[in-house]
């Protein structure tokens, strides 16, 4: 079976660490970097803190709740002062040691609609009590909780030197959400990729390409005591936890091509999951468990394909156009995200699996690595000029789109912890 030339080239630009070599035109090579913020929620909310003080505390810890609810596609930041009647008002005040939230319904003549939730700032926190404020109001405004609570982690490409000898340094970084507070986990001069937090958040699994070969490795998050899973010849790449934490599904290739693997952790067991002389790759095991998503060029070009483990059956989920890959779900099943060839771009697109409606999320640039967020509703991704690249998130409908721009070197292989703090 002939494989489309961009779908080998992506195999290997995430194999390798190499960029689209044939696929980017010089035209592409002059994208601009830049993701236009848009934010349409239809909830009128404003944020006032008791303090008059523009660099207080309060006011700070304000502000950064505001900057948590737009990235909520229900809620709609707006200020007091503007002429527009106002559906909630979360109101912030400070009380001996401790900073309280109270959520206010101006249209019901300012009745309260919450217990006011108070938090003590023992360890200088103010960011980690602004996140679980803006959770609070985000789960009783909109029945919901959302990403504010959650970490994420990325790979960092520094590049030093020379322009003729530029030196690399890769990062393995953990921060807040909004890359705020972030830790450094491991540093390397190999390329780094494929980060997926383990289902409790206290492990994290990725490819590195130390010694010049690629390896899946696992790394405790508290103590830094990390261990090869996956070493075989040719490629290990591609991991993702089982539900439970026991497993891992990966593309390996040891076999002469490259197909999907499931691991035991405990006893190193491995399990062949698909056959056939197609690539394979990309797995993402479902919430459920009893499905793996994963992109395959068996139809002839690369589409998002699925397995069941029950019938071991394999079922072609994208039919349109002649290059889909990176698969990912939301946890109902319904919205598939992946990556979508477009003027021979990449962009995000998601999927209705029940209206068949397809939305292009993307900006035109060249998009990569969407990861749906534990909450379903936004996608983190990087986005590509081809020579730099920086984390953005969009939201499943579209109506939020944010970036999180990094002016040193580039941002990639995101990964969304599935663990609240």
């Amino acid at each position: 079976m002939p494989y489309e030339p961009l779908f080998v080239n992506y195999l290997i630009r995430h194999f390798a660490h190499i960029l689209l070599l044939c696929s980017i035109t010089t035209a592409n090579a002059e994208i601009n970097l830049e993701v236009n913020q848009a934010q349409s929620g239809t909830i009128p909310v404003t944020v006032q803190p008791e303090s008059a003080y523009p660099k207080s505390t309060l006011e700070q810890i304000a502000s950064i709740v505001s900057d948590d609810l737009k990235y909520s596609e229900k809620i709609r930041v707006t200020a007091a002062s503007k002429k527009e009647s106002v559906e909630y008002t979360i109101q912030l005040s400070e009380k001996s040691n401790a900073y309280c939230m109270n959520l206010i319904s101006p249209l019901r003549r300012g009745q309260q609609l919450m217990t006011p939730y108070c938090l003590t700032d023992k360890s200088g926190q103010m960011r980690q009590i602004a996140h679980k404020f803006a959770d609070r109001a985000h789960q009783k405004i909109v029945g919901s909780g959302n990403v504010f609570r959650h970490r994420i982690g990325y790979v960092k490409e520094i590049i030093s030197g020379s322009v003729k000898a530029p030196q690399r340094t890769y990062q393995i970084a953990v921060s807040d959400f909004d890359r705020h507070n972030e830790h450094v986990l491991l540093e390397s001069q190999d390329p780094i990729m494929s980060l997926a937090f383990s289902p409790d958040g206290k492990q994290l699994a990725y490819v590195s390409f130390e010694q010049g070969i690629s390896r899946i490795f696992i790394q405790n998050i508290q103590s830094g005591k990390r261990e090869v899973v996956s070493g075989f010849s040719g490629v290990n790449s591609a991991p993702s936890w089982s539900p439970d934490g026991k497993k891992l599904a990966m593309a390996l290739s040891f076999s002469g091509i490259t197909k999907i693997y499931t691991m035991h952790l405990e006893t190193k067991a491995l399990s062949k999951i698909t056959s056939g002389k197609s690539i394979d790759t990309e797995p993402y095991w479902m919430p459920d468990g009893k499905r793996l998503i994963f992109s395959s060029n068996r139809t002839g070009s690369p589409q998002v394909h699925s397995y069941d483990f029950r019938t071991k059956k394999t079922s072609q989920l994208t039919q349109h156009g002649t290059y889909n890959v990176a698969p990912q779900m939301t946890s109902d099943g319904r919205h598939l995200i992946y990556l979508t060839r477009i003027d021979r771009r990449l962009q995000i697109a998601s999927k209705d699996l029940k209206t068949h409606e397809i939305r292009h999320l993307g900006n035109g640039n060249l998009d990569d690595t969407p990861r749906i967020s534990p909450t379903d509703g936004l996608i983190l991704y990087t986005t590509s000029n081809g020579a730099q690249s920086m984390l953005a998130i969009v939201s499943v409908d579209g109506t939020v789109k944010i970036p999180m721009k990094f002016n040193r070197g580039s941002l990639k292989y995101p990964s969304w912890s599935p663990v609240n703090h």
